[in-house]
């Protein structure tokens, strides 16, 4: 649970350090003083203040900066999961809400493309304020040392997060060539006074090697600092720990395309080659049923880091995952389930996840049911889960020729959902080549992670994959065209004219593959000026 709500006030530039004030779920304030003062003469004067301010570090990944408040869910709270089901092709839209991602008719200042920048550029320097306040609060005996290396793993972890997702949207895939290799600039130091502020705006866009060389960094570096394999002892699911950081490493290598750096970080979560699967650092392990991280979202054995909303704090009406998805009681249900999924013969008809899925009869279409709750918005936004680590592992053990392990772990995770597993297992045989295996996996990321944001990812990092490439942004469906059309038909077609004529196939080569820096950004900083992304 967040124990302290963060009042933000955003500064000079998307990555200025805001907070004078505390504010806690009691609504007990304690006054701070001015910014430039706060690091140095409150904050990390206690061991008590010293969690408060990396609480507040979460706070600013779960809520960020939108127009002139923060009450959306930028970036993690909600964010990263809307834009990312928009981008993709498994969810289809009932209102103009999320049309501008969803048709690709982005510009430099739509604000969701905009925010998402700002609100991630502002949590990474809280996160670097905050390392550089818990160092200090080391060096003077605040805390032990012990307790601040713990609080700088999360740290680490929170800013190769947050860099990790921009990657996604802001460029291009690892191995593929084009926009001057352009990454992101890389703030790794504070700024917390005007003239910090200032030098800040020079900095201009690293390769997208570099960047994701810093993005391991950090990773490497956080697994280093927590002191043991358990779980966070504050909250083993919204606070990050060593498993979180090899976990989200697994991630990273996929798309870096490195087969091996995925197997040697899974196999540091894993206790064999065979099935059922559990992890030896922070005891992960799947659940028996699908529903369950969902269902008690808060308390499971799968979830290995969530973003915690609660009904004081969440991603609001206008952001929030269930008040976007859910066609119960509460929800808009602007965001629905697609015909290109749930029609999928990957998916089989007696499949338990299926269970996550809400039908309206009014009409004709089902929505995602993973978060349940519209009137409160209080679930948790998944980052990352143990199925994940085990499908990244099940990709990248396929593509080194390891075909026993990669159907293993596929089996792990779809089997728990089947009716019959006995029966209806992957076998071998199923796969007339390596093209058909790799499909079957990518189907199950799709069907496994619907509704959780992952959509847009595998897109992106496949755009010129040599067995399964996406090629770029996939055509979308229109709503009204297969409203009330009974297109929703277990192992049924999609038909050409559900399709929108607007929203057709983009591929990887458009300038709209990549979103564009926010022009406010470009007023900012003269350097980055001179590195819009391509076409822009």
């Amino acid at each position: 649970m967040l124990h302290t709500r963060i009042v933000k006030n955003m500064a000079l530039a998307a990555f200025a350090i805001t907070l004078t004030t505390f504010v806690s779920c009691e609504d007990n304030v304690i006054d701070l003083e001015p910014v430039n003062k706060f690091s140095d003469v409150i904050a990390y004067s206690t061991p008590e203040y010293c969690e408060l301010s990396v609480i507040g570090a979460y706070d600013a990944a779960q809520c960020g900066i939108y127009v002139d408040s923060y009450s959306r869910g930028y970036p993690f709270g909600a964010a990263s999961i809307m834009q990312g089901e928009m981008r993709g092709e498994d969810m289809n839209l009932t209102a103009v809400f999320y049309d501008i991602t969803y048709s690709a008719s982005y510009t430099t200042s739509t604000a969701n493309n905009q925010y998402y920048w700002e609100a991630s550029f502002e949590c990474i320097n809280r996160l670097n304020v905050v390392m550089k306040g818990i160092k200090g609060a080391v060096e003077e005996g605040v805390i032990t040392s012990v307790a601040g290396n713990d609080y700088l793993g999360e740290l680490l972890f929170l800013r190769a997060l947050t860099y990790h997702s921009l990657m996604t949207h802001f460029a291009l895939p690892y191995n593929v060539q084009g926009n001057n290799s352009y990454g992101l600039p890389l703030y790794l130091t504070a700024f917390n006074t005007a003239a910090e502020i200032e030098e800040g705006l020079t900095i201009g866009r690293s390769t997208v090697e570099e960047t994701y060389a810093q993005i391991l960094k950090d990773l490497d570096e956080a697994e280093t600092l927590f002191a043991g394999n358990d779980k966070n002892k504050v909250n083993g699911i919204t606070r990050a720990s060593k498993g979180a950081a090899i976990a989200l490493k697994t991630r990273v290598y996929l798309h870096k395309r490195d087969w091996e750096g995925v197997k040697r970080e899974t196999a540091k979560l894993v206790n064999g080659t065979t099935a059922p699967f559990s992890s030896p650092v922070g005891g992960y392990t799947l659940e028996s049923s699908p529903e369950t991280p969902f269902l008690s979202y808060s308390g499971n054995t799968e979830s290995i880091f969530s973003i915690e909303n609660n009904s004081d704090d969440n991603g609001s009406v206008n952001g929030a995952m269930s008040a976007m998805m859910s066609a119960r009681d509460g929800g808009r249900a602007i965001v629905t389930s697609s015909p290109t999924l749930y029609n999928s013969n990957y998916w089989l008809e007696d499949d338990k996840r299926r269970n996550l899925l809400l039908y309206r009869e009014s009409d004709q279409y089902y929505f995602c049911d993973k978060y349940q709750n519209p009137q409160t918005r209080e679930e948790y936004a998944p980052i990352i889960r143990y199925a994940e680590v085990l499908l990244n592992n099940a990709e990248a053990a396929l593509r080194s020729n390891d075909k026993t392990l990669a159907l293993e772990m596929l089996n792990a995770v779809r089997n728990r959902s089947l009716a019959d597993p006995a029966a209806q297992a992957y076998k071998a045989s199923d796969f007339a080549d390596d093209k058909a295996f790799m499909e079957a996996i990518l189907w199950e990321r799709r069907i496994e992670f619907h509704g959780e944001g992952r959509r847009w990812e595998d897109i992106h990092r496949l755009a010129t994959d040599d067995l399964v490439p996406s090629g770029g942004i996939p055509a979308k469906i229109e709503y009204s065209n297969a409203r009330s059309k009974g297109a929703f038909v277990i192992n049924g077609e999609v038909k050409d004219e559900w399709y929108s004529p607007s929203r057709r196939f983009i591929p990887y080569t458009d300038k709209r593959f990549l979103w564009p820096i926010p022009v406010n950004d470009l007023i900012r900083n003269p350097t980055l000026a001179g590195q819009q992304n391509a076409g822009w």
